[in-house]
């Protein structure tokens, strides 16, 4: 009998916490005001509305409920970027549903039309053919997303240093040809833009 490690208990942990905020997101996130998130977005602004930060993803066009539950996991420590989570936690979970409403905009156009590469099967069944309708609330879109941070956050669950069960699962064996083509490919969808 296999025993999990406190590894895997602690990734198990995380994981059904982040679904449990997702849940609570999703009911409420569809009540923010996009004119009241776009007030207070000079803060975001500074990284999320650059182009050239290509470690800082795309905002605009996020589905408002996975916006709403990744700040909460920042909020409660289940996401660590130090910096972002300061960042959350300066904010009330109305501010969180403004900021949502105003990032679900219409999805940018496409940047080009690149043939899928193989590797782009094992992404379809959650973020959708090409990656703008996620299956549930708890996908991230990732049409449109910046090339370099798709890279960055593929190389980050391959290697074990960000936590979600099914992307470690899916990134282990990617090689760093299948993260490029991957991240060349989603970031040439319609989709994601810098807002």
């Amino acid at each position: 009998m296999n025993v999990p490690t406190n590894c895997c208990i602690d990734i198990i942990l995380r994981a059904a916490l982040f679904l449990l905020v997702l849940n609570a997101g999703q009911a409420s996130a569809a009540e923010g005001d996009p004119a009241a998130g776009k007030r207070k977005t000079v803060t975001c602004n500074g990284c999320h509305g650059q182009a050239a930060m290509k470690s800082v993803p795309s905002l605009g066009g996020q589905s408002p409920a996975y916006f709403v539950a990744a700040m909460i996991a920042y909020q409660d420590g289940v996401r660590t970027h130090a910096t972002m989570r300061d960042v959350a936690k300066a904010w009330s979970l109305q501010d969180l549903k403004n900021f949502a409403a105003w990032y679900a905009e219409p999805l940018a156009p496409a940047a080009e039309l690149a043939a899928a590469p193989p590797s782009s099967e094992r992404c379809v069944a959650c973020h959708g053919a090409d990656g703008r309708d996620a299956v549930s609330p708890d996908v991230p879109r990732i049409a449109g997303q910046k090339v370099n941070y798709l890279e960055q956050v593929l190389r980050e669950y391959r290697g074990g240093s960000r936590l979600h069960a099914v992307m470690q699962q899916q990134a282990a064996d990617l090689t760093d040809e299948d993260i490029a083509a991957l991240a060349r490919y989603f970031a040439g969808r319609a989709g994601l833009q810098v807002k």
